[in-house]
């Protein structure tokens, strides 16, 4: 099962690698998708059936291990009978096949039309994917800008909302500090209308 995930996973990461052919970095944003992608093709209930019926524990089957290590090795080869065209990508599969093809054995020769297949491929593969790379890359470079100037607007945002409140905080105590000097002022200006003993003080006209 989990050769499978690790499997799947790997040809996801080669084929966005050959994609982006260093343009980008992988980010979280990348790897999330495709990781559960190959997760919900991995772990399914019929592959997981299928993995223990595999091992022979479920149902309980010791021969389907045991058959293993008695049966004899077979020999032989499996060739291709596809007679389907070989995409260029797969230039191993053509030079076998040139190989087993060409009747003249000149080794010279037979290794320049080698490499001139294997040139011709990679350069097949890259014009393939080369508008691909050119596209995620470019989309990548405008989600960044995107993101970064939705940021950018956030920032600004939270500092106009906080600028008035400071400015009407500054204004209130200015206004207390005011007030409270008015008070105390008025205070001190007033006489005193009792003695220190308790007696009653006559204030003139001019201070009441």
């Amino acid at each position: 099962m989990f050769k499978l995930l690790s499997s799947a996973y790997s040809g996801q990461v080669a084929a966005f690698m050959e994609r982006c052919q260093g343009l980008t970095s992988m980010s979280k944003r990348d790897f999330y998708p495709m990781f559960m992608a190959v997760w919900e093709a991995s772990f399914k209930e019929e592959t997981i059936l299928k993995a223990f019926e595999a091992t022979g524990l479920s149902p309980l089957q010791p021969e389907v291990i045991l058959k293993k290590f008695n049966s004899q090795p077979i020999q032989g080869s499996s060739r291709d009978s596809d007679s389907s065209a070989l995409s260029a990508s797969n230039w191993r599969k053509i030079r076998q096949l040139v190989d087993h093809t060409v009747a003249d054995r000149d080794q010279r020769k037979l290794s320049k039309l080698n490499q001139t297949i294997h040139q011709l491929s990679i350069r097949s593969v890259l014009a393939e994917h080369d508008n691909v790379r050119l596209k995620e890359a470019l989309i990548n470079e405008r989600q960044e800008k995107l993101q970064q100037a939705q940021n950018t607007a956030q920032r600004v945002k939270r500092r106009c909302l906080k600028a008035p409140t400071k400015a009407g905080l500054k204004k209130k105590v200015a206004t207390q500090h005011e007030g409270g000097g008015e008070a105390l002022g008025a205070s001190a200006g007033l006489p005193p209308s009792q003695s220190r003993r308790g007696r009653a003080i006559k204030l003139p006209a001019k201070y009441r």
